[in-house]
């Protein structure tokens, strides 16, 4: 018994540092390559807005979403970016990211012309590999979260792609903040897993 419980306290002991390391390469690939102030952001051709659901599980507007385009047309207005990838995910006619973020983003004066949808980012990796390989974007500013631009940045540097990241606002929801913060916390050690497996 006293074995089974060392044994299980050097299981656990492996998974937390597991994680915390995890969550400290993702923020090491990200620093220095993130702003908030979009007098200080650099200009990039391209931007990728990642997409999210438009409605929260309450059927009410998603904060996330709400804030993404926010930023979007922020940084479009500011002139650093020419035109925006717009990545999320795609189910038919029924469920369509890209296609609400489009019409959010039109009906907020950005152009039509400048937005490219890719129906396909139903994960970040896909977002950010899709941005290279399929628009050939070697050059990015990022648009989400900063918990979320953490991660994508962290991608976009084991992809070869040259990036930065605006961030948009977060939730007011604290309950929401914690969630997120779960989630991301295990997304990052998914993250880092998958680029140790090429």
């Amino acid at each position: 018994m006293k074995k089974l419980l060392i044994f299980v306290m050097i299981m656990i002991a492996i998974g937390l540092f597991v994680v915390i390391a995890c969550q400290i390469v993702v923020k090491h690939a990200a620093k220095g390559r993130m702003y908030d102030d979009l007098k200080e952001i650099p200009h990039r051709e391209v931007g990728l807005l990642l997409g999210t659901n438009p409605l929260g599980r309450s059927g009410r507007p998603n904060q996330f979403y709400l804030r993404r385009i926010d930023a979007a047309v922020a940084v479009y207005e500011a002139g650093k970016v020419d035109r925006i990838i717009i990545s999320g995910a795609r189910r038919g006619d029924a469920y369509d990211e890209t296609a609400a973020m489009r019409e959010a983003l039109v009906n907020r004066g950005v152009p039509d012309s400048i937005l490219v949808l890719d129906g396909e980012g139903f994960r970040t990796i896909a977002s950010i590999k899709r941005a290279k390989e399929v628009f050939g974007a070697d050059s990015l500013t990022i648009i989400s979260q900063q918990f979320h631009n953490e991660r994508a940045l962290f991608m976009a540097q084991h992809n070869g792609i040259d990036a930065i990241a605006y961030n948009a606002a977060n939730t007011s929801s604290r309950r929401w903040k914690v969630i997120m913060a779960l989630r991301e916390c295990l997304a990052r050690v998914k993250a880092v897993l998958e680029v140790m497996r090429g």
